[in-house]
């Protein structure tokens, strides 16, 4: 058996004998009793998964030590100095092996203070075969079979291109455990409440074609059926990370998502890492916002996303990745096409590194430019933008971070403004676009399709921004000798690419 642990110390207090929850009774100094909760139930897992628990400790004297347990031995232990008081948490994951099948586990979790007042809490694992969590069936509805996945997939699983695939409700893919999707398949949401949720461990391969693209999309979408699909018709895609730079969540690649963004993002990565590929995926008429990373590292690279209902992309949560390659196409007014925002509980700053982009906004694919902006930083984000078109947006790019770090490069505006005739530059960012050390520019750039198009007039060579990014010398995203989107995708109008 394997374990990592984790510790992370909030300090709040450092006085030797005075801390954040003391009280003083006659002259009398009295402290709060320890505690220990954890963030796990007591439950059933098999060989081959990792328990994670997160345990969370505090002491209003001063915390003396901490120790782990497992069937009564100490696996771990934590001294603290006399200084240290406060709330600590402390990670355990364990992984099981084969030697541990019919047995149970214990583990302990004590915090003891300076006073050598203790809590315990235990949490306890029965190791055993476990019997599958989902159900696949055949179901005909309004005359056309699909095969109904419902449940916690929970043993290596197989979506063939031989049938309609259709999830009812949230279907979640588990720890150490891959779901495989084979080139050419669909998958259909039943309703609302549907969505695929990757856990923390698990796999999607999920790897398309050109020819043969995977399709993510709502069952009002299959044969026969009685509506026409709309965004809002399910939830979406969601893979989870452990936050680690070079984690796996699997692969996706030639995939469409289509119809989601009920009351969520059309696709989620959580805290996905580096190793995790994102290539070719467009998210097509969302409710929400199409994509958004909430942390990790990972990258993105050939993404179009096409009649969000709220933001195109969103970065944030401390999402430390790379894009390029990117397209983005919003009609929709209050909203952005491109925001990075964190809040205060990010874990860090994200710092985004973009290139290679074009963000189409509400003037060219809308009604009018609307109170738009087409690239904003706010609150404790940063990003560096390079080789940008942005056009069709009240506001072209915005600056609300609190740090100032918006970095804008090789890039060109118009078409955006009130009345969709200027650089729509806001003064927050106006003088540093202009600044000729950033090689900026202010001319239009032709576009075909609404997107298409590139300038060569002032670019940098992408690849010379790190490793991940290819040596192309253009402004935008998609050219008309490498139209990179013909084949697999939709038009704004929900036509294919042709």
């Amino acid at each position: 058996m394997i374990f990592r642990k984790y510790f992370v110390l909030v300090i709040c207090s450092m006085g030797l004998l005075i801390s954040c929850s003391e009280e003083e009774d006659n002259g009398v100094l009295t402290f709060d009793t320890p505690s220990v909760s954890l963030s796990i139930e007591n439950g059933e897992f098999r060989i081959g998964q990792t328990i994670r628990v997160n345990a969370s400790f505090s002491a209003s004297a001063l915390l003396k030590e901490f120790r782990v347990e497992r069937a009564g031995t100490v696996i771990d232990r934590v001294t603290f100095s006399t200084r240290t008081s406060g709330q600590s948490s402390y990670n355990l994951n364990f992984f099981i092996t084969e030697d541990l099948l019919g047995t149970t586990q214990t583990f302990s979790f004590t915090v003891i203070d300076s006073l050598d007042e203790t809590d315990t809490s235990t949490f306890t694992a029965t190791i055993s075969e476990v019997t599958p969590a989902f159900t696949i069936e055949d179901v005909e509805i309004n005359g056309t079979t699909f095969r109904q996945v419902t449940g916690r997939i929970n043993f290596d699983e197989t979506f063939d291109n031989d049938h309609l695939w259709l999830l009812n409700g949230e279907v979640v893919v588990d720890d150490i455990t891959t779901l495989t999707i084979e080139e050419g398949t669909t998958v259909y949401a039943l309703d609302e409440n549907t969505e695929l949720n990757v856990q923390i461990g698990g796999t999607l391969l999920a790897e398309g074609t050109l020819e043969d693209p995977i399709v993510f999309t709502s069952i009002n979408a299959a044969p026969d059926q009685p509506e026409d699909p709309d965004n809002g018709d399910w939830i979406g895609v969601v893979l989870r990370g452990d936050d680690t730079p070079e984690g796996n969540s699997g692969i996706l690649k030639y995939v469409r998502i289509e119809n989601g963004g009920n009351g969520d993002e059309a696709l989620q990565l959580r805290q996905v890492g580096s190793n995790t590929e994102i290539d070719y995926v467009q998210v097509h008429n969302t409710d929400d916002t199409g994509i958004r990373m909430r942390g990790g590292y990972v990258n993105l690279k050939h993404i179009l996303v096409t009649k969000p209902d709220d933001n195109g992309l969103r970065y944030s949560d401390g999402w430390e990745g790379n894009g390029q390659f990117w397209a983005i196409l919003t009609d929709v007014d209050d909203s952005e096409g491109i925001l990075g925002r964190d809040t205060d509980e990010s874990p860090r700053n994200s710092d985004a590194i973009l290139s290679n982009v074009t963000v189409v906004g509400p003037f060219l694919v809308g009604d009018g430019a609307g109170d738009t902006d087409g690239v904003q930083v706010r609150d404790s984000a940063k990003g560096e933008f390079h080789n940008f078109i942005v056009t069709g947006f009240d506001d072209s790019f915005r600056n609300r971070s609190d740090d100032g770090d918006m970095v804008i490069k090789n890039s060109a505006v118009f078409g955006n403004g009130e009345d969709g005739d200027d650089d729509g530059l806001h003064s927050s960012v106006r003088d540093d676009y202009r600044d000729a050390a950033n090689n900026n520019s202010e001319d239009e750039v032709p576009l075909i399709d609404t997107f298409v198009g590139v300038s060569t007039l002032n670019p940098s060579d992408a690849s010379t921004l790190g490793d991940f990014f290819d040596a192309v010398s253009f402004v935008g995203a998609v050219s008309q000798e490498d139209d990179w989107t013909l084949g697999w995708t939709l038009n704004f109008d929900g036509t294919p690419r042709e």
